[in-house]
């Protein structure tokens, strides 16, 4: 049995004339990285294993999110996370071999809601900083296949702010 944590990077700041893997995390999105950390952290095991696509509001949202939820380990940048499709998240996944139980993987719409759906089954729409829960039943992460009865065990976002809401298909929990 595995788990995966998938997360969609905090709220980013607009950051006109930088390039798109530099774009920065807005004020928000740092506390609601951190918020969504501790959140998890009250119900959740930490991670064993977190992997962000390497744009730098993904890496920003592991660092602070991984922190809160007391995981240790070094985070792994991979870039088959970033603007590389379903294919590449199931390539990013299924590289990992055996190495983590519980893996929080972090990165970007559309593709993140699309692997939440390939891998557990159901819709979710993942607002910044959202967080889903799929439990698979595999023994190693190459044994991943799309649509092969993962359930998506709990949808977590950020409080609803003035930039968006946090709707999604599913039980939401949000923060205090």
């Amino acid at each position: 049995m595995r788990t995966l944590y998938l997360m969609r990077h905090a709220k980013a700041r607009s950051d006109a004339g930088r390039e798109d893997l530099q774009r920065r995390l807005s004020r928000q999105g740092k506390d609601d990285a951190l918020a969504m950390g501790a959140l998890l952290a009250e119900t959740e095991i930490a991670p064993d294993l977190v992997i962000s696509s390497p744009a730098r509001r993904a890496t920003s949202t592991a660092r602070r999110v991984s922190r809160a939820w007391g995981y240790t380990g070094e985070i792994q940048h991979n870039s088959r996370l970033y603007q590389q499709g379903r294919e590449g998240w199931l390539a990013a996944l299924c590289s990992l071999g055996e190495r983590g139980s519980r893996v929080l993987a972090i990165g970007h719409n559309p593709e993140i809601e699309e692997i939440v759906f390939t891998l557990g089954g159901e819709a979710a729409r993942m607002t910044t900083g959202a967080v889903v829960r799929i439990d698979l039943d595999i023994e190693a992460w190459p044994d991943l296949a799309p649509f092969q009865d993962g359930i998506m065990s709990a949808h977590w976002a950020p409080p609803e702010r003035k930039y968006g809401g946090n709707v999604c298909d599913g039980p939401v929990q949000d923060l205090p």
